[in-house]
């Protein structure tokens, strides 16, 4: 059985890497925020945490690294309407040689709901020979120091269950 979804208070114990307000451009033929304006917010948000760890553009070009998606599963709790401010947290999970695994939460700040989840394993990619390729030390440390951080909070989200670092 998956856990019930935290407080809006625990989760924003994470700190936010992105808030916006959803704005009419944002709205689908239903009324409320599109999928596509979720999965770009999402993104937006993994990308400025992906940056606070210094997998960045100065890393990408430095060490010729990146980080490719390898699965990805999409959860909605509530809806958002336009006009309604929003933030994402990024909570990392796990770490393996090669990937991580971690989770950005959408909370709805208007009706104080977790509006959806984005859970990921992203794999730490050679951008020469498009393969895999294990952490360099400092990043894997940067990571796992995220990682602790992040276990020690008292409260988890559900998750897809199928997903998660391989041992």
């Amino acid at each position: 059985m998956s856990p019930a979804l935290p407080s809006i208070e625990e989760i924003t114990q994470v700190p936010e890497s992105r808030r916006a307000v959803a704005g009419p451009e944002w709205e689908d033929e239903n009324g409320h925020v599109n999928v596509a304006h979720f999965y770009a917010f999402h993104l937006a948000a993994s990308e400025t945490a992906l940056q606070q760890i210094g997998l960045d553009d100065d890393y990408r070009e430095r060490s010729r690294c990146g980080v490719f998606s390898m699965e990805q599963h999409f959860r909605f709790y509530d809806e958002v309407r336009i006009g309604q401010e929003i933030s994402a947290h990024v909570r990392w999970l796990d770490r393996g040689n090669k990937v991580f695994h971690g989770i950005s939460v959408i909370v709805n700040h208007d009706t104080a709901t977790v509006a959806n989840t984005l859970e990921v394993l992203e794999g730490h990619v050679d951008l020469v020979t498009r393969r895999a390729a294990a952490f360099p030390e400092g990043l894997a440390q940067r990571v796992d120091a995220e990682i602790a951080v992040h276990r020690a909070l008292p409260w988890s989200l559900p998750l897809a269950g199928s997903m998660g670092v391989r041992r």
